[in-house]
């Protein structure tokens, strides 16, 4: 059927395949035909392929996230699937997904979350799942440029006459996030292009293990990215990293490509320290601060460290409920 205006508007829920002009409704077990104030709705984040700072970047329209949900009687029971791996879709600010689930009075309903959606996530993965509310995500690519992130939202019940609101899911970073600042000494600089080698850019995720990043593979992240830099300073040289949490104690060294007044495509190489930061940790945001000197070498500042969650909003609940 199509769904008309009237309906996408009082439900807040456009499914998926609205997008391109048409939708199904399913009347299976979990996915009963009733009472549209009924319909399980979601609030949460878009996706970007950048850090999210607040919600005004999560709120992008076409941008999804994969969640996963069940129901538990309240007597007890088996639980039964509502969603796997479902993916939610902003539209017009509001979240919605390819058919509509009800809620059903006299259980209790829990909810858990990957941003971004696998489909988006693509080649960047070879897998992701989530069993029993714990989260495995294989073979992830952070030379890809992705903002991962898991949520969770349990322990819903639903009493007859008492319709839950939209899940509202809080998403916790799974990465770290590095940025890196450049001045020049004497006059005018153009970085040309950064590279970080002998760090892990792959890796697999599991929640559940006392070591959540394992089996990672070392490689070599570049950025090509024209910026000129002066002797003032905080050039922004990077743009944002992603990166596999990881310790720096094997060595990961910073390579710059600039121009100076006098030279052209001049190359240095810095190992940064692992005595003022050793490990680069989920949800915190590194920023590196460097001088590019006329000598082809180049100079630290220590590096100071935000907490993402503290610094710039990176734990957000989105309600679009209103």
């Amino acid at each position: 059927m199509i769904m008309n205006n009237n309906l996408f508007k009082t439900l807040f829920i456009p499914a998926v395949a609205c997008l391109l002009g048409a939708c199904t409704e399913s009347t299976g077990p979990d996915m009963e035909a009733g009472d549209d104030s009924l319909a399980i709705r979601f609030a949460g984040p878009a996706v970007t392929r950048a850090a999210i700072d607040d919600a005004d970047d999560m709120q992008t329209d076409g941008n999804s996230f994969s969640v996963w949900g069940s129901y538990t009687a309240v007597t007890g029971g088996t639980a039964t699937s509502v969603f796997d791996a479902e993916k939610v879709t902003c539209l017009s600010g509001m979240w919605g997904y390819e058919g509509t689930r009800y809620w059903l009075p006299g259980n209790t309903y829990d909810f858990y979350a990957l941003y971004p959606s696998a489909e988006t996530l693509g080649d960047a993965v070879s897998s992701v799942a989530c069993t029993d509310g714990t989260f495995t995500v294989n073979g992830f690519d952070a030379t890809k440029g992705y903002d991962l992130m898991t949520a969770k939202k349990t322990g819903i019940s639903v009493v007859a006459g008492q319709t839950p609101g939209a899940v509202a899911l809080k998403f916790q970073h799974l990465l770290a996030r590095l940025t890196f600042v450049a001045r020049s000494e004497g006059g005018n600089a153009t970085v040309r292009s950064i590279s970080l080698e002998g760090l892990a850019v792959k890796g697999d995720y599991d929640d559940s293990a006392e070591t959540a990043w394992n089996n990672t593979t070392t490689g070599k992240v570049s950025v090509k990215k024209e910026t000129n830099v002066t002797p003032a300073g905080n050039a922004n040289v990077s743009g944002d990293l992603l990166l596999i949490p990881q310790s720096l104690a094997g060595g990961v060294k910073l390579t710059v490509i600039y121009d100076t007044d006098a030279e052209t495509e001049k190359s240095a190489s810095y190992t940064l320290p692992a005595t003022t930061v050793s490990m680069w940790e989920a949800a915190n945001h590194y920023r590196y601060s460097f001088t590019l000197t006329g000598g082809g070498y180049i100079v630290f500042d220590p590096p100071t460290v935000n907490a993402w969650s503290d610094a710039i909003g990176g734990n957000v609940t989105i309600d679009v409920t209103q």
